[in-house]
């Protein structure tokens, strides 16, 4: 029999590694600590879930494809989630869990087809680390895109029809790490130093029938954390053959350098990134031979007063595939204040530039995210 020891969001146990780092990729970077309400069975076996609910009003102003003024009320970067995280009883010094997430976006209309599934895996922890089996969130990109402005916000539009989760920081600032399918090992904690690695199932260019991919991509990063600074480097590699010799065999690729430092209630933080093959915003983006180089930067600071985070970013992204027309710049300003521990009540300014002209905006947004 499984009972609820406490009911009103207690933490009876510790949330795993992969449940926080899960909770923080998932949009919990800037959000008030959640506590997990949980459950346990006489024999031993746990369970427990957390999420959180984030929604708001963007008021935006687009120049293209019209010059048009649009309102609409959606999710941010991050859509609504559901985490349910099941542990095993330990055994053999192995403490073995599984994780499962639930994600939904906020649209005019039916948004059923945006109700889908981004994680569900397996995680298996001891002395030598831990090892995550399924689909779960990539290694490169990762810690850079955890910037509290899309981490809590909501960044880059879409466009007046935005229907979906919007795109953060995605391609000006950081390469996206998305949800894959993968095995991934994680180091123990190394006096402050620790890596990741994995094998990944290879993105694939949307509508190349003759590409072939016999190889997994390939995902590593390296994190040193210290009491008042992190810093942090990644990299990826991922080939794509032609059946026929349509095109020729090329290779995607990527690394990035980024870091954090706080003072007092002062936190810094920056990424640079450089990708071959790709784009500047997620993988397979197009069928690149000439492995094009693009490159994404961002720079953030944020000041805490009391419940209140007040925060400034800028970033860009670059991509030599045609011309300067698709070179960007996003700048974001935002405010959090923490109404209660468990809801955020938030305010943004977002503005995009392109060195064409086509596609600017600017936003005005205003939400709440409750967070479980």
């Amino acid at each position: 029999m499984i009972e609820n020891n406490k009911c009103s969001n207690a933490k009876s146990f510790k949330l795993s590694a992969l449940a926080v780092s899960v909770a923080m990729v998932a949009g919990a970077f800037a959000a008030p600590a959640s506590a997990e309400t949980s459950f346990e069975s006489d024999s031993g076996w746990r369970a427990g879930f957390n999420g959180h609910i984030p929604i708001f009003a963007v008021l935006g102003n687009y120049d293209d494809p019209t010059d048009e003024d649009s309102f609409t009320i959606t999710t941010g970067f991050n859509p609504a989630t559901l985490q349910t995280n099941i542990y095993a009883p330990t055994q053999s010094g192995l403490e073995v869990s599984g994780h499962f997430q639930m994600n939904a976006d906020i649209a005019p209309g039916d948004a059923n087809a945006n109700f889908r599934s981004r994680v569900s895996e397996i995680a298996v922890a001891g002395d030598f680390g831990k090892v995550n089996i399924g689909k779960g969130f990539g290694i490169f990109g990762v810690p850079a895109i955890g910037d509290n402005g899309s981490g809590l916000g909501v960044g880059l539009i879409g466009g007046p029809d935005q229907v979906a989760a919007t795109a953060g920081r995605i391609g000006n600032g950081y390469f996206y790490a998305n949800f894959t399918p993968r095995v991934m090992y994680t180091s123990n904690n190394l006096g402050g130093l620790q890596f990741k690695v994995g094998v990944f199932s290879p993105s694939k260019v949307d509508g190349v029938a003759d590409a072939e991919y016999t190889t997994p991509r390939i995902e590593g990063n390296v994190v040193y954390s210290a009491d008042m600074f992190s810093l942090w480097s990644s990299a990826f590699t991922q080939d794509v053959d032609s059946k026929t010799g349509t095109f020729d065999d090329y290779t995607m690729s990527g690394i990035d350098f980024g870091g954090s430092i706080s003072v007092g209630d002062l936190n810094v933080r920056g990424n640079y990134s450089v990708t071959s093959g790709t784009g500047n915003g997620v993988f397979a983006a197009r069928l690149d031979p000439n492995e094009e180089d693009a490159s994404q930067w961002y720079v953030e600071t944020t000041y805490k007063i009391n419940r209140t985070t007040l925060g400034a970013s800028y970033g860009e992204g670059e991509d030599d595939i045609n011309s300067s027309d698709n070179d960007t710049d996003l700048t974001m300003i935002f405010a959090r204040y923490a109404a209660t521990d468990a809801l955020t009540l938030m305010a943004e300014y977002t503005t995009l530039g392109t060195e064409g002209g086509q596609g600017e905006y600017d936003a005005f947004i205003v939400g709440s995210q409750l967070t479980f």
